[in-house]
């Protein structure tokens, strides 16, 4: 999984349990989250999207979550919250298969 980083401390980073930065692959997402220690009593889990790598400051790849909420409704006639229909999805919608096999 390191060669898909742009460094491996950014690698290494992603795949610790530890570190609150994740990596969201079916929408290319780089997120920092909020660890719930640092939440208040009736708040909800946080996180904020990030744009370059912490390490190295390489300007990472743009987030494919507008694009995939796109094709899911329109490739699966879904309007509305997808909130219920998620679990349903084919699996290659809950990996990153779906924009390799695109192009994106």
């Amino acid at each position: 999984m390191i060669n898909m980083f742009c460094c491996t401390p950014m690698a290494l980073l992603v795949e610790d349990p530890r570190c609150p930065l994740k990596y969201h692959a079916p929408t290319r997402r780089y997120l920092l989250t909020v660890p719930s220690s640092y939440l208040k009593k009736n708040e909800i889990g946080m996180s904020y999207l990030i744009t370059n790598c912490p390490r190295c400051g390489t300007k990472l790849p743009p987030s494919l979550a507008d694009q995939w909420f796109k094709i899911i409704k329109k490739e699966y006639q879904i309007e509305g919250a997808l909130d219920e229909r998620i679990q349903d999805l084919p699996q290659e919608f809950k990996t990153d298969e779906w924009w390799k096999k695109r192009g994106l």
